[in-house]
């Protein structure tokens, strides 16, 4: 079931370098590589930076209220004029991705600590807050009557604000919203959203994978979806996320587009813990915790049990509740 759920999501949100808005380039990239020039540029085609800029106010409200969450310093595009006249929408390369967390901030407090930083502008934190606005999260120090806390727009929202600052797993996941409508009401919109998940997985963004090999699951495609999260997983030029390793870990233990290979997969799901507090890292730690329970290896099944309690799984703290 949980594997379902986290499918659902990713089927609906389905090295360092700069971004750029290339205002010649027009909608029919689908299934072809985007051209990198010698500087690692990207060329983001400017229908999508347009467009999901136009979006992003909406959901803000207006264009004052969304540039009051952008980095003043990260020379991002403001207005709709800008993005057909400027040239660059730079990203350096630690705005990819979920921001890292502190060791000195336990992760019960992560929801806070990256809402500070997504309100000032940290495209990672806002992508990261989004995560965790739709996941819910779960604190084993709550109660369970105020443990969790869901928002789908709230969660639109902040990946769009990550999304046109260059950040690519946010604007994957915001691929997702748009395709279903879900958290951005009447801005829905299926092709951009298509076009989004498609932009990020073909340059090989984790997330862009997840959620295009996801749209492959939902079509009982298995072998195109285990074939996409393999060749991201094996480029070493191409950074993993923690649900990525996830979902390949997955397939293998489960057999879905390959042959069965627990070993590997069970392995991969240590590796996804280890990217923590990264969404993908408490459901590894929570399968893992189910794997160790079947053989009745109590001391690792309790040991991931913990991980995944103190990530926010909440099925993983009713568990340790259950059995303390």
């Amino acid at each position: 079931m949980l594997r379902l759920l986290l499918l659902f999501w990713n089927t609906i949100t389905a090295g360092g370098f700069l971004i750029a808005v290339d205002s010649s380039s027009s909608v029919g990239y689908f299934h072809r590589s985007l051209p990198r020039d010698d500087d690692h540029f990207i060329t983001l085609p400017s229908d999508i930076a347009c467009d999901v800029r136009l979006i992003a106010e909406q959901l803000f409200g207006n264009a004052e209220s969304l540039d009051a969450v952008m980095v003043n310093d990260n020379n991002i595009i403001t207005a709709q004029d800008d993005y057909e006249t400027s040239g660059t929408l730079s990203c350096h390369e630690d705005y990819q991705g979920e921001m890292p967390l502190p060791s000195s901030i336990p992760y019960s407090e992560r929801l806070v600590h990256f809402m500070q930083a997504a309100n000032k502008g940290d495209p990672r934190a806002q992508h990261s807050v989004g995560l965790l606005l739709w996941n819910g999260f779960t604190s084993s120090l709550t109660t369970e009557e105020d443990a969790t806390i869901i928002d789908p727009t709230a969660s639109a929202r902040w990946h769009a604000a990550a999304a046109i600052q260059g950040n690519l797993d946010a604007l994957a996941v915001f691929g997702g919203c748009l395709r279903t409508g879900t958290g951005v009401g009447k801005c829905k919109n299926i092709a951009l959203g298509l076009r989004c998940i498609e932009f990020a997985a073909s340059v090989g963004n984790p997330s862009g994978v997840n959620k295009k090999a996801a749209l492959m699951e939902a079509n009982d495609d298995y072998s195109t979806a285990m074939k996409l999260y393999r060749e991201c997983y094996e480029d070493t030029s191409k950074r993993k996320n923690a649900l990525l390793l996830f979902n390949l870990g997955y397939c293998l233990i489960h057999g879905e587009g390959i042959d069965h290979n627990i070993e590997e997969g069970e392995q991969l799901w240590k590796d996804a813990i280890k990217l923590a507090p990264e969404e993908g890292s408490e459901e590894s730690a929570w399968f893992l915790y189910q794997q160790y329970s079947e053989r009745r290896d109590s001391n690792m099944a309790k040991h991931y049990l913990d991980i995944a309690a103190d990530l926010g799984h909440e099925d993983a703290v009713v568990e340790r509740r259950k059995i303390s």
